[in-house]
């Protein structure tokens, strides 16, 4: 059994998964907060399953620079505890993963709210292959795109007037880890930075 975890957008969400049945999930738009959400979401699903996951998955990025250190510090001290191995996923995969299951939409481009007025984006075949690496890219630039488009920052490109097709706004939701192959699902536990961090170390 796994546990997913995923706090790299206004969303905190865990799931345990057995294979690709969800054994109890929590999914909450809390904006701020994961911190203090986390643990008592995770402590919820435990609750509900009776059992502890064998393995722990967790949203490495992009995504918020803070959010993504309290989910794979959590991930990790979980794994920890429970000495079981801590693996990541990447949040633009995960959106495309859950879009592409109910739509025939491929190629579909992820792009998702980065602040500083852009996007992080990222765009996927059928077979969830990204074309280039994720990127930041300034949200007048990307409006532009004439394609398929999916994730958070789909309203942002509206807003600016984008005229793409928008099959979903959602955030990344970590009962659909199970949509990922093992492969998707098999990163380093580190966090995935496109670009650096807003807030700056003293010199």
């Amino acid at each position: 059994m796994l546990l997913a975890i995923e706090t790299g957008t206004a969303a905190c969400s865990v799931a345990l998964i057995d294979g690709t049945t969800i054994v109890a999930a929590r999914h909450e738009i809390i904006g701020r907060g994961h911190a203090e959400r986390l643990v008592p979401l995770v402590e919820a699903v435990l609750a509900e399953a009776g059992r502890r996951p064998r393995a722990i998955a967790v949203d490495v990025g992009p995504g918020s620079f803070t959010g993504l250190r309290v989910g794979i510090a959590a991930a990790r001290g979980f794994g920890l505890v429970w000495a079981v191995p801590v693996y990541g996923y990447s949040s633009t995969v995960l959106i495309a993963a859950t879009v592409l299951a109910t739509h025939d939409a491929a190629p579909l481009t992820v792009v998702m709210d980065a602040g500083r007025g852009e996007v992080f984006v990222q765009t996927f075949d059928r077979d969830l292959k990204p074309a280039a690496p994720a990127a930041a890219r300034p949200i007048t630039v990307v409006a532009v795109h004439a394609g398929t488009l999916a994730g958070t920052g789909t309203p942002l490109l509206r807003d600016a007037g984008s005229t793409a097709t928008i099959l979903s706004e959602a955030p990344p939701d970590a009962r659909n880890v199970r949509l990922l192959p093992p492969e998707l699902r098999s990163l380093p536990p580190t966090p995935l930075y496109v670009r650096a961090p807003d807030a700056k170390l003293p010199a």
